[in-house]
Formats: C-alpha cells, sequence, structure tokens
C-alpha cells in the first residue's frame, strides 16, 4: 500500500480495460474443493527462469554514474540457498539494452513496479511505472536476468500498472491505471488494457481498449490490483479511485475477467494499495487495502479487509476494518503511525490460510524518536482474518540487525517471497531511511507459528549509490 506521504509522484491513474462488446455472465466460481490446489497467493517473480522466486526492490533516490537521485531498480535472484543479495543485478537509465537518456536527476526512475511474462517466453518481466512524465517501460526477463527494455506503447499517464490474463486466452495482458488524452478537455481517468502479448521491440500489444471508468463506473481509477478474484481461471481487477461523487470520497470496485469481455462486479472500501490473498481457504481471493472510511487526515492508519466471491466480493461475509484499537491487535492508534502504509500476504504459517503483514513506517517503538517503524502480522483462518496470536516485529526484537532510530521507516514496503523454494516464505521488509536514506532490507524467517528474528538478515546497495532510499518499495 504505497501512500503518497512517501512518494513525490502525483497519485492519479486509471487501469488497463474496456468494455468489448456487451459483457456476458461470469460463470459462478468453484468450490473451495475444486480449487483446493489454488496457492493462496500469487506465485513470486521469476526473472531467469530457474524455479526459484526473484525480488525487485526500488531505490528511487540512488545516484547513478555520478547523477544524484536518478534511481535505480535491483534485482535479487533466488537461489537453493535463497535470495542472493551478494550479486544483485542493478538497473537504471544507464544500462544497456534499456531505452532513454543518460541518468537525470529526480526522475523518480524506480517508484513503483510490478511484474508478470508479458511477451509469453517463459521469463517474468519487470514492470516499472515512473514517476511524473516519464513512461512506463517493461524489463525484460531472460535466463541471464534482466536483459534490457522497451517502453510501453500508449502508457503514458499511467500510475499503476498490473499484470494477468484477463481475457482468458492464456497470454499475460497489461492493466493500466491511468489517464488518457492530453488536453483537459479529452483527458479522461479509467483502465486501459493492453492483451498480450507486447511486442519486446516496439511496446505494442496484441490490442488496445480504453474503459471510461468515470463514464462507467463513476470513479477516477488511481490503482488496480489484477487476479483470479472468483476462481474461474481467469484473472480479474481490482480498482480503486476517486468518485466523481465527490460526497462519496474513494471508492473500489471489481470488474471480472472473462472470455467474453469485463463484467462488472461488487464493490469493496479500498482507498489504495489493493493486496490480495485467501484468507479464509473458500477458494476466493480477498482483498486487502487501506480503507477509505478512515476519518479525513487521520494518519494513525488501518486496513480494510473484504471477502471474496463468485461475483468478486462476497455477498454474505461482512466486510472488517482493522487498526491498532481492534482487540487483539497489539499497539494503539497514534497520529502518524501510518499503519496499513504497506501490506503483503502470504501463508506465514504454513496452515493453508493467507497471513497479512501489515507495516507502519511511520510507528514510533518504545519511548523512541517517530518513524523508526515496525511490522505486525495477523493471521487467516477457517473465519478469516483473527488478530488471536498477532504478532509485532521491529529493529529492536531479538536477532533482528541495526536499531530502531528516528525515521528509519522499518515497514515502509513488505511482501513475502519463497526465494529458496522449500515451501516456507521469508519476510522482507524495506526502510528507505535507514543509514541516512541509503535504504535498506531486512529478510526475517519464517517457522511454523510466526516471524522469527533468529537468523534474520539485513542488507543494501553497497558504496557508491548515496541517499538512494533503497527499500522504497517492491515489485507485487
Amino acid at each position: 500500500m504505497r501512500s503518497s506521504r512517501y512518494l513525490s509522484a502525483t497519485a492519479v491513474a486509471v487501469a488497463v480495460l474496456a468494455a468489448v462488446t456487451g459483457p456476458i455472465p461470469a460463470q459462478a466460481a468453484p468450490s473451495a474443493a475444486a480449487a483446493g490446489v489454488k496457492p493462496v497467493v500469487k506465485k513470486g517473480a521469476d526473472v531467469n527462469g530457474d524455479g526459484y522466486a526473484d525480488l525487485a526492490v526500488g531505490a528511487p533516490n540512488a545516484t547513478v554514474d555520478g547523477v544524484r537521485r536518478a534511481g535505480l531498480v535491483s534485482i535479487v535472484y533466488g537461489s537453493a540457498a535463497g535470495l542472493r543479495y551478494d550479486k544483485q543485478q542493478l538497473v537504471s537509465r544507464a544500462t544497456p539494452g534499456v531505452p532513454g537518456d543518460l541518468p537525470e536527476s529526480s526522475t523518480g526512475w524506480g517508484y513503483r513496479a510490478s511484474y508478470g511474462d508479458v511477451d509469453t517466453d517463459g521469463f517474468d518481466d519487470v514492470i516499472l511505472t515512473p514517476s511524473g512524465t516519464a513512461s512506463p517501460l517493461v524489463l525484460w526477463g531472460s535466463a541471464k536476468g534482466i536483459a534490457g527494455g522497451t517502453r510501453i506503447s500508449q502508457g503514458d499517464g499511467a500510475n499503476t500498472i498490473a499484470a494477468g490474463d484477463v481475457n482468458g486466452d492464456g497470454k499475460t495482458d497489461l492493466v493500466i491505471a491511468g489517464r488518457d488524452g492530453t488536453g483537459s478537455e479529452s483527458e479522461h481517468w479509467g483502465l486501459r488494457i493492453q492483451y498480450g502479448p507486447i511486442d519486446r521491440a516496439t511496446g505494442l500489444p496484441a490490442a488496445s481498449v480504453f474503459r471510461n471508468t468515470q463514464a462507467a463506473d463513476g470513479v477516477a481509477v488511481t490503482g488496480v490490483q489484477v487476479d483470479d478474484m472468483t476462481g474461474d481461471g481467469v484473472a480479474d481487477i481490482v480498482a480503486t479511485g476517486t468518485s466523481t461523487k465527490m460526497s462519496e470520497g474513494y471508492r473500489g470496485f471489481v470488474l471480472k475477467g472473462t472470455r467474453g469481455g469485463l463484467v462488472k462486479g461488487g464493490t469493496l472500501d479500498a482507498r489504495y494499495g489493493v493486496q490480495l490473498g485467501d484468507l479464509n481457504g473458500d477458494g476466493y481471493r480477498d482483498v486487502v487495502a487501506a480503507p477509505d472510511s478512515m476519518p479525513a487526515g487521520d494518519e494513525h492508519g488501518a486496513i480494510s479487509v473484504t471477502y471474496g466471491g463468485p461475483d468478486g466480493v462476497s455477498k454474505t461475509l461482512p466486510a472488517r476494518l482493522i487498526d491498532q484499537n481492534t482487540p487483539g491487535v497489539p499497539g494503539t492508534n497514534e497520529k502518524r503511525d501510518l499503519w496499513g502504509d504497506d501490506v503483503a500476504l502470504g501463508d506465514v504459517d504454513r496452515d493453508g490460510y493467507a497471513d497479512i503483514v501489515v507495516g507502519a513506517p511511520g510507528e514510533t517503538v518504545g519511548t523512541g524518536p517517530w518513524g523508526s517503524g515496525s511490522i505486525t502480522v495477523l493471521r487467516g483462518s477457517r473465519t478469516g482474518v483473527t488478530t488471536t496470536g498477532a504478532q509485532v516485529v521491529t529493529q529492536g526484537t531479538a536477532g533482528v540487525p541495526s536499531t530502531s532510530e528516528a525515521s528509519d521507516h522499518f515497514g515502509e514496503a513488505v511482501t513475502l517471497v519463497d526465494g529458496n523454494a522449500d515451501g516456507r516464505p521469508e519476510a522482507y521488509v524495506g526502510g528507505s531511511g535507514e543509514d541516512g536514506w541509503v535504504g535498506r532490507v531486512w529478510q526475517l524467517p519464517t517457522t511454523a507459528t510466526a516471524l522469527t528474528g533468529t537468523g534474520s538478515k539485513a542488507f543494501n546497495l553497497g558504496g557508491g549509490h548515496g541517499a538512494a532510499r533503497f527499500g522504497a518499495f517492491f515489485a507485487k
């Protein structure tokens, strides 16, 4: 859940998708038993196709070739020994084969990223969304890692990009949340779907359609996430943005992917930062996001949990709003905690239910200064998310490297990755303010019951990259 409090780019966007000829009714989702082999969350990125999950880490203020705040993305590759962060591949505008001019200051080239195999060659690609007016691009995966890149055609105006097969043809599509049009009179916010495969030479999709969500759905879309919400084997879209009715604030809704086009699904309380996973093991993806229902201007933070179903959103299970004042959640609501500024979903305790890792980069640890940061783990269960057994981890937790200091922002980015393919994911926590804004990423092992600081490690970019803000985000 990336908040604009830490990112300088304007947050207005639209995701790709379109209304092709009239939508057809969606098929009912399979039962949980029929979907029993479905993982509780989307698999991790495999950029080099070796069967081990990899991690892309953003460093938006990194110095590149002597240019300060030029930005880069680090690809950390998985292996039988886990993520090899001692052999990171650093990719920037100075990397051969990557389009663009030489590195420039304050371009935000490493602002937000997602992943998917958009050219259907068997290697996951990293889709990079820079800040400001820079064009988004695809960094191509290969057996040797990232091998050049291509600008995304019709990608200008993008704020968020996600990847998935939304028409069920077996090819990965790009869903782009952003604006369409260049002038004030012609500009619309919505979703653009670029149907795969994406051509490596030109960045052109096989076909492209734009859905004006302002007109069709009453929402100027600013964020997007893609996964199979309904369990029918076709990816669906969860879009969030600002309601065209100013009194309604932010809104989220589901567009169900079908072989005949997009079908409008249910609505949900979501402002930004959508992450998806099956919290209650019923075979449907559930939605965790920053809620619109949190009082305006109150930065203590919260998360909304909306359960999935055949309509994309359950019609029988009520949504939940959770913050640090919720019974069972450690801590209390405090101004600027930013609890829920980023979240990650994965099966931490390997019980078959997705769990939630909640980042709180503004949290004050103990009597220390503001902004040292923390993460909280909330478990999934047969009845959904539970606060029973909730766990908090900080840099003060036994075994975790370093100490909690002002503006470390531990928890600014969180993700779960099984880097050695042993079935046990590790938690990765970004803190872009660590070491005077150099930034750092922590790796926390998981056990059958929780995260643990025992055996945890931390890594950064090494020297020469200045106040890089390494760990500001992870590709998801």
